[in-house]
């Protein structure tokens, strides 16, 4: 019964989001019945045995009662989680002869948890699995039946979904056929395409524009229903349509929460609380697991009220606000997760809400004004590249206006098209407010009128290295709306208008 006493399966692990093969190198000789895994196997592998035992018994095989010793390479890595029974199982069955010797077999990534009577359990985390591994030299991947929809959406290589042990069998044979190519199916949230607002709030409405178009963080301040929590929710309706780099890892994501029954997927909104902790937010904790900065990635991350979080929470915003990911290191390791999320923050003003309003009178003092605003510091501010204050008037009646929402996410969509066409091939970012460093003068140049007054206006507004780059990437999506192939004049000083806060405290002092 016993062809040979060593064989290599692959299967592979995840550390976060971020996944590893593992090679799968399995021992059976005689000796006293055992059997040992090593390799720094997780206790959910380590219990994994009976497991196995039981499943290949209940599947109608015979369990090779001898010393069968499983290596987990590389060895110097913690492996998590259930992926690797199946090809623990397949490398015995292998072994054993019960499965006809194939040596493409020992190409395929093998991932899938077993039942006790045998039944190939779905996964969280496939996906991430399967997109993150590059260069691996796999032929196939053999994944379970449940696990099948977002797999196949990948064409990195065949994908063949068992739904029992059993189907070890008829692979071997080259019975199974390999999945068709799936798709992401996209989710847009629905707008009421004609809708009416105040006078007051187009200005808003054109910040939460731009913001939305290239991505750039954005802050709202106004007075108690001023309608801040409704721009930014408008904000969700115009983002630009999801690509499929960006489906992938929306997938991914999910993937990572949940099994997922469908490839469905569509932008975040991620609002939480203001009494929300800083670990809630960022992540960390037991497992170093994701926080709703990552699960907003390619989406809204919304604070309201945001005058009223922790200034150690936002202070720990700056990281994932710039760079688009965020590392999480604790005693037990570190963790670098995704974060590339559109920031969009609302607040009163100040303790009352009516600083700067003709509603009702403000009766604050400055430095009550700038104790409520104190937890955003001036770092953390210096990240948002979008401020706006609605200042409403006292007078609402007959100052509505119906706008064509319709119109906006169209020129939303189409400046998208645009930073792609310009972007995605030399950077591989999709949006002018993901450029960084030397990026953002190599990908948006400017004629001499325009440098002129640009750095013009930069020295007189004592700008920082940062807000100068802003400056920059907000001028630029302005243009993309237009349609325009460069930026011109215009465009400069509208984004000039929207990167200055015009509720300070010391504005209120002068007036």
């Amino acid at each position: 019964m016993e062809t040979c006493k060593l064989t290599k399966f692959f299967g592979a692990s995840l550390e976060g989001i971020h996944p590893f093969p593992v090679s799968v190198e399995i021992n059976i000789k005689r000796g006293i019945p055992r059997f040992q895994i090593t390799g720094l196997p997780s206790p959910s592998i380590k219990e994994s045995s009976d497991r196995i035992r039981i499943a290949i018994e209940n599947s109608g095989f015979e369990y090779s009662l001898q010393n069968i010793l499983v290596h987990l390479a590389p060895a110097g890595r913690k492996k998590e989680g259930t992926y690797l029974d199946l090809p623990i199982a397949a490398g015995i069955l292998y072994l054993t002869g019960q499965i006809i010797p194939s040596e493409k077999l020992e190409q395929f990534l093998f991932l899938g948890e077993l039942g006790l009577d045998g039944s190939i359990k779905p996964l969280k985390g496939i996906l991430p699995i399967l997109s993150g591994l590059e260069n691996t030299g796999f032929t196939a991947a053999v994944v379970p039946f449940g696990n099948r929809k977002e797999a196949s959406i990948l064409d990195k290589f065949p994908i063949y979904a068992i739904s029992h042990l059993k189907d070890l069998v008829s692979l071997a044979k080259g019975e199974i056929k390999s999945e068709p190519r799936g798709n992401i199916r996209i989710r847009s949230e629905v707008l009421p395409w004609k809708s009416e607002f105040h006078k007051s709030q187009l200005p808003a409405i054109r910040a939460v524009q731009i913001a939305s178009a290239g991505f750039h963080h954005c802050l709202l301040s106004g007075p108690p229903g001023a309608g801040k929590t409704m721009l930014a929710k408008l904000a969700h309706g115009f983002l630009p349509e999801i690509r499929e780099k960006e489906g992938i890892e929306l997938l991914g994501i999910r993937s990572l929460q949940e099994i997922l029954s469908d490839t469905e997927v569509e932008r975040p909104f991620r609002s939480p609380h203001h009494t929300a902790s800083d670990i809630s937010l960022v992540g960390g904790s037991i497992g170093l697991r994701m926080g709703e900065v990552s699960l907003a990635g390619n989406g809204i991350l919304f604070l309201d009220e945001l005058s009223e979080f922790h200034s150690k929470n936002l202070q720990a915003l700056r990281e994932p606000m710039e760079e688009g990911k965020i590392t999480i290191s604790r005693i037990s390791g570190s963790m670098t997760y995704p974060a590339s999320f559109l920031f969009i923050g609302a607040t009163n003003p100040c303790p009352c809400g009516y600083y700067q309003t003709l509603i009702k009178e403000c009766n604050c003092s400055v430095s009550n004004i700038r104790n409520y605003q104190s937890s955003f510091s001036g770092p953390f501010l210096d990240r948002i590249e979008i401020f706006y204050h609605l200042g409403l008037s006292g007078n609402l009646d007959g100052e509505k206006v119906s706008i064509n929402l319709k119109s906006i996410r169209d020129s939303i969509q189409s400046a998208s098209e645009i930073q792609y066409r310009r972007l995605f091939r030399e950077t591989g970012k999709l949006y002018n407010g993901r450029l960084r460093g030397e990026e953002v003068e190599r990908m948006i140049p400017l004629s001499k009128e325009c440098e002129s007054y640009f750095w013009k206006a930069n020295n007189l507004q004592k700008f920082s290295i940062r807000k100068v780059a802003h400056f920059r990437k907000v001028a630029r999506t302005i243009a993309d709306l237009e349609g325009s192939e460069e930026v011109l004049l215009r465009n400069l000083e509208e984004a000039l208008v929207f990167l200055n806060s015009g509720w300070s405290p010391e504005n209120r002092a002068v007036t």
